[in-house]
């Protein structure tokens, strides 16, 4: 009853705020499963392993106390982000080093918001990062919450010497991708959806929209004009196009949009449909990283996963 009153509520406003409501509930009864499975492992080897008696008490206590640790952990790993470090040497040519940082799938929102930006911000900057890429669905959606609750304010503080800059993914192409575009602008990040900046002189960044954008370009029509003897870095949400990329003269191809798979047992399952789910990986002289994201999408837990942050150091050779 209880989850056909959340379902009749979800669908009321489907794959919305509402919806994403149901989905937070449907992971709870999740977890109540593995609960019910560690419960009964336990009481397994308690009865015919230990020849003890169960105590009906005893067992529901041990229940309750798993489901809350189950559900804390899920919500300390989404809230609290860490930094991870990569150092990725260049073999072309690049005079000094430089510091990146990366962050994606913000999904800024209504369980996603100004305290989460006050932590990212925060934190990078303790890191003194040269620039800042995010790559993609940088809002859940819209940019209702954005503007109710004035994160502007919050993230328009995310600064680097050279830069903020994002492409958008597919919570961003929702049919607000204009809107989300121009409030990401504001906010003194620039969008560089199929565009290519430099970086002071040293290095080639090139943006590319989501799969969900009907006039996305293919990865060789934006590397087709490019001749450099610098490091490329190719920005774009999704990394299924792995095998499009490591024929290119890419260097370093950023992305995240998988969470990592963000809850068990998604984390393992996806292993066998994304070329690269999550982490570090080298093919043909181009080198692969995907974030599993800072943040929680449409429901406010992760397990097995943890919110982050990488901070890339490009080296010299």
């Amino acid at each position: 009853m209880i989850n056909n009153t959340f379902l009749i509520y979800g669908l009321s406003e489907f794959w919305r705020e509402r919806f994403h409501v149901y989905l937070a509930a449907s992971i709870l009864q999740g977890f109540m499963l593995y609960v019910g499975l560690v419960t009964a492992i336990i009481a397994i080897i308690y009865t015919q392993v230990f020849k003890q008696k169960l105590n009906n008490v005893s067992i529901r206590a041990f229940a309750v106390a798993v489901y809350t640790g189950i559900i804390s952990l899920a919500v300390f790993n989404a809230y609290s982000p860490v930094i991870h470090h990569l150092t990725v040497k260049m073999e072309k040519n690049l005079v000094k080093p430089m510091r990146i940082a990366l962050v994606s799938d913000t999904h800024l929102g209504r369980w996603f918001g100004n305290q989460q930006i006050d932590k990212m911000v925060a934190l990078i900057d303790g890191q003194n990062p040269d620039v800042v890429l995010i790559a993609g669905d940088v809002m859940n959606d819209s940019t209702d919450a954005y503007n109710k609750t004035n994160m502007h304010e919050h993230l328009s503080k995310l600064r680097a010497p050279l830069g903020v800059y994002a492409t958008l993914g597919n919570h961003d192409y929702s049919g607000n991708e204009i809107a989300i575009a121009e409030a990401i602008e504001r906010a003194g990040i620039q969008v560089i959806d199929n565009k290519s900046v430099w970086l002071d002189d040293a290095v080639l960044l090139v943006g590319r929209s989501d799969a969900t954008d009907p006039k996305r370009p293919a990865a060789a029509d934006l590397m087709g004009d490019i001749q450099t003897d610098k490091p490329v870095l190719f920005l774009e949400h999704s990394p299924e196009a792995l095998a499009e990329i490591k024929d290119l003269p890419v260097d370093l191809h950023l992305s995240g949009h998988t969470h990592g798979g963000q809850i068990f047992p998604l984390t393992v399952l996806l292993k066998w449909f994304t070329p690269l789910v999550y982490g570090f990986k080298s093919v043909n002289g181009s080198q692969f990283l995907v974030t599993s994201g800072y943040g929680i999408g449409a429901v406010p837990f992760r397990l097995g996963t943890r919110s982050e942050i990488w901070l890339i150091t490009l080296q010299p050779t």
